[in-house]
């Protein structure tokens, strides 16, 4: 399990480290007006997509722990160094929180609590996009069980 759990990790690293060398060699004009090359048209986002994806079901086979699908399922949500990436790798972030979803099942319910107030202090109702409704949803589901 750690073996993917810090896949996991690296597929987020791998991700920062691509968008970074997009920002380094970009001009100040690319994406400016639809013209040109932007962060949004960069094959990294699909990368992590996929890789997220295949990852979370290989943890979800093993069938974790709650401890492991905590860690797990926090990698996804907990992003502290937001504010920090481009808006376009900030968009991608918050899509690829719907792969916490088979996770959540395995938390414990005290942990979904947890993550449920967090996601709730983070995201107003209003703000959430549909995936994060449904994140949401099911932490709190998970917390009643």
């Amino acid at each position: 399990m750690e073996e993917l759990l810090s896949a996991l990790e690296q597929a987020f690293a791998d991700y920062r480290q691509d968008v970074d060398k997009y920002e380094q060699k970009r001009k100040p004009t690319d994406g400016l007006l639809g013209f040109g090359h932007s962060l949004k048209d960069e094959a990294c986002h699909e990368k992590l997509d996929e890789c997220v994806d295949k990852i979370v079901g290989e943890i979800c086979q093993a069938r974790p722990s709650p401890a492991d699908a905590k860690r797990a399922v926090s990698l996804l949500l907990s992003r502290d160094d937001l504010p920090s990436w481009p808006l376009a790798a900030q968009w991608m972030l918050h899509a690829i929180e719907r792969h916490s979803l088979p996770l959540i099942p395995f938390l414990s319910p005290e942990s979904a609590a947890a993550f449920a107030k967090e996601y709730a202090a983070r995201y107003k109702p209003w703000e959430r996009l549909p995936a994060q409704k449904e994140v949401y949803k099911a932490l709190k589901a998970r917390a009643k069980s």
